[in-house]
């Protein structure tokens, strides 16, 4: 029973990431309780930038978990999301996809959501969103791993890309996580997104069967974890600004 956990951990790819695997659970997640738990533990008067905010409509989610909220969103003014825009009670700026417009230390919280992969220049902007977020000041993202073309989408991250890029960022990246399975959503494309068949797409077949896998071959949530990252077309993830860069103690 244990040759398939010690098969795992064995990997170069494994080693790679594992910091960064959860073991308290490793159900598929959304932003939704990174975000509610953040909340929990936070003050009034938050301040909260949407990194590619598109129509705005996130705005909607935040003032439902906070009073006082201050919440300002960003785009460039010709993704096809933006244009459909309706809202105008919300606090709108564009940019050209890397400088944000925002001096240092603006934000206790950034919100990236299935954004990343159509950024034309993810690196340099990931390290602007180090510069406007407060120290110990936290990132939360969504990005397409497996997930079809889409939306002008141009660079998918791997699980280590986003290690990568946000350790090179000085971040101090907290974990990933596996999203929604890469089957659903490619299911979902080739039924060009049908509303008649969201509730199907919240389910994951694939997700079961490593279930299943875990639970035969003794594994735990690091390593069930690890399975289902290989096979999420989403992944989401948490990391923080360290208060001190100098004395952080980033994961390697």
């Amino acid at each position: 029973m244990k040759g398939l956990k010690h098969k795992i951990t064995s990997q170069e790819i494994y080693k790679a990431i594992r910091a960064y695997l959860p073991q308290d659970h490793s159900n598929h997640q959304s932003l939704y309780p990174y975000l509610k738990q953040f909340f929990a533990q936070s003050p009034e008067n938050i301040k909260v930038l949407d990194i590619g905010c598109g129509d705005g409509n996130s705005i909607k989610l935040f003032q439902k978990m906070a009073k006082n909220i201050e919440w300002y969103g960003v785009d460039i003014d010709n993704s096809p999301e933006v244009k459909q825009r309706v809202r105008k009670s919300a606090q709108f700026s564009n940019f050209n996809g890397v400088n944000l417009p925002y001096s240092d230390n603006s934000f206790d919280l950034l919100y990236c959501h299935q954004v990343l992969e159509h950024v034309r220049h993810p690196d340099a902007l990931i390290a602007d969103a180090f510069r406007v977020l407060k120290p110990n000041g936290l990132f939360v993202g969504a990005v397409s791993y497996l997930e079809p073309y889409h939306s002008y989408s141009i660079f998918n991250f791997t699980p280590y890309g986003i290690v990568r890029v946000f350790i090179d960022a000085n971040f101090e990246l907290k974990e990933i996580r596996p999203g929604t399975d890469a089957s659903v959503l490619i299911n979902r494309q080739l039924l060009n997104r049908s509303r008649l068949l969201h509730p199907i797409w919240k389910r994951s077949f694939l997700y079961g069967i490593i279930n299943i896998i875990g639970r035969i071959f003794d594994l735990g949530h690091r390593e069930r974890n690890f399975l289902k990252i290989q096979f999420s077309g989403h992944l989401v993830f948490l990391a923080t600004r360290p208060g001190c860069i100098e004395n952080s103690n980033r994961k390697k």
